[in-house]
């Protein structure tokens, strides 16, 4: 009987991939990588400022403004690098670029939500 027709076994169905299959971060994966890492710490940065301030004072108009455009930033180039990472093919950089987007525009609801509330 040929290969082609011969039935799979258990073991061959279920066989997981080994470390040399699986593809390498690339140049661009690591910036994007980068980029989604300063959109997490510019989260906390915003979080950190309203609890060092105290109860009775607004928050800054500047610092609010601040923390929008960079959080923009952040979530519009998350997306210029999710398409530089679709076209390599990589899909570390597209979950990264995906993630830094998400972080990006959550960060920006976050810091005109604090800004609103307190």
């Amino acid at each position: 009987m040929g290969e082609a027709l011969k039935a799979p076994t258990r073991a061959s169905r279920f066989k997981l991939p080994s470390l040399k299959e699986i593809q390498r971060p690339t140049r661009w994966d690591l910036i994007t990588a980068a980029v989604l890492l300063v959109g997490i710490v510019l989260m906390g940065a915003n979080f950190a400022v309203v609890h060092r301030k105290p109860a009775d004072q607004p928050f800054p108009n500047g610092l609010t403004s601040l923390f929008i455009f960079t959080q923009l930033a952040v979530s519009l180039v998350g997306l210029m690098l999710l398409g530089k990472t679709a076209k390599e093919g990589t899909w570390w950089g597209n979950i990264a670029a995906i993630l830094a987007m998400l972080v990006g525009m959550g960060g920006v609801l976050l810091a005109a939500a604090l800004w609103a509330a307190v």
